[in-house]
């Protein structure tokens, strides 16, 4: 990202009580982050170029925060009025301390792991990570129609990042977390997770909205009046300044990355809560349920077990010789409620055999017929009442079969 400076602000743009206390909280991050990276070496004797180094990277912080708290004494970010407040370069280790472009700062890799039902927050929102970077705070809250000059930053640029960051998260949760399903399936649920009307709407739920630079044409602040924007506009603009947030936060410090990860995984657990349960809510062992004992067949083959097809499961279980069971459509396909353009499927799982005649054993809903038989399936083998008489009367079917077989067998040696 190449060095840009802001405009400065009038006294009308003074710094409120909450900025002040977000700057407060930057500086205070800032020297904590550098105690910590210090702690590593308390027991060398004497400084070295890697403290050196770090003292460097953690100083241009320290010193952008606090001065920052400075412009909030005197009323404003324009005390300068020699220029304007030049943006400090992103990365730590750069040599350059003249014009030259900085080189962006990649945050560390983090550890991204599945959701689980314990990830989706009961209630509340979970906490908003703070950008300790002040300027590119700045930079994600001003609208570029905010700005005079092609020099001066607005959200914009780092949007485009955020959309990569989101675009990559949310790929790796989904990925871990729903091992079964298709690339296709899980596109559409990475863009629940992505598309303008889920981050407009973080945006409004966190106030993010309210601490932007807009031009008066989106009234996007509750002022009273009409507006020239569409609702359409509004909402991608909100996206976008959700976006720019995000790659702000991340792009401020050192541990930005490893810190909105944790909080873009519990506030998406909210948006897939259903289809998180769901994927955990099938993962037990079915075959243990209705086996009743130990096979003696060893971990590994019990693993290999549970992760069998629910259809596969459900013909084990209750299947014989002389039994059909088929899935047939229920209904005509509806629209998915979350983007009322994808077929809805609902399939029902139907039992011929022991006597009974096209008995229903469950019912299951999805964007697939696949996916839908699957879950009529599931639903049939946690029907747990009904599939223990369907066993029972397979096996006094079996015990038929081998009386008559082993009748067979005397007549034969008689004979």
């Amino acid at each position: 990202m190449s060095k840009r400076s802001f405009s400065e602000f009038t006294s009308k743009d003074a710094a409120s009580i909450s900025q002040i206390l977000e700057h407060a909280e930057g500086l205070l991050q800032a020297a904590k982050a550098l105690k910590k990276e210090l702690e590593a070496f308390r027991e060398t004797p004497e400084l070295n170029d890697e403290i050196a180094s770090i003292l460097k990277c953690h100083k241009k912080k320290i010193l952008l925060a606090a001065e920052f708290l400075s412009d909030d004494e005197t009323g404003g970010f324009g005390r300068n009025e020699s220029g304007p407040h030049k943006i400090q370069k992103l990365e730590c280790n750069s040599k350059n301390d003249g014009d030259t472009p900085a080189a962006l700062l990649i945050p560390p890799p983090v550890s991204l792991t599945r959701w689980t039902p314990d990830d989706i927050p009961s209630s509340d929102l979970p906490p908003l990570p703070p950008v300790l970077n002040p300027v590119l705070e700045q930079a994600a809250l001003t609208h570029s129609g905010m700005t005079t000059k092609p020099t001066d930053m607005s959200y914009e640029r780092l949007e485009w990042i955020g959309d990569a960051y989101l675009y990559l998260i949310s790929t790796s949760f989904i990925y871990q977390t729903f091992t079964n399903l298709g690339a296709g399936r899980c596109s559409q649920l990475r863009e629940r997770l992505i598309k303008n009307e889920t981050l407009s709407d973080y945006t409004v739920q966190y106030g993010i909205n309210k601490r932007t630079r807009f031009p008066a044409e989106f009234d996007l602040h509750g002022r009273i009046g009409g507006s020239q924007a569409s609702q359409n506009a509004k909402k991608k603009v909100l996206g976008d300044v959700f976006e720019s947030y995000v790659a702000a936060a991340i792009l401020g410090d050192r541990e930005g990355l490893a810190r909105v990860s944790p909080w873009l995984k519990s506030l998406w657990s909210k948006t897939l809560a259903h289809e998180i349960r769901e994927e955990f809510r099938a993962r037990p062992s079915l075959i243990e349920d209705y086996s009743g004992k130990d096979d003696g067949s060893g971990d590994n083959q019990k693993s290999a077990k549970q992760d069998l097809n629910p259809k596969v499961l459900l013909s084990q279980v209750i299947g014989a010789k002389g039994v059909k069971i088929s899935y047939n459509d229920v209904g005509e396909p509806k629209k998915d409620k979350h983007t009322g353009k994808l077929p809805w499927y609902t399939v029902g799982v139907f039992f011929d055999g022991f006597g009974e005649k096209n008995l229903q054993l469950g019912l299951g809903s999805a964007f697939s017929k696949k996916e839908a038989g699957a879950k009529a399936a599931r639903a049939a083998l946690e029907n747990k009442s009904l599939i223990k008489r369907l066993q029972k009367k397979k096996e006094e079917s079996l015990k038929s079969a081998q009386l008559a077989e082993s009748a067979q067998q005397e007549y034969d040696n008689w004979s």
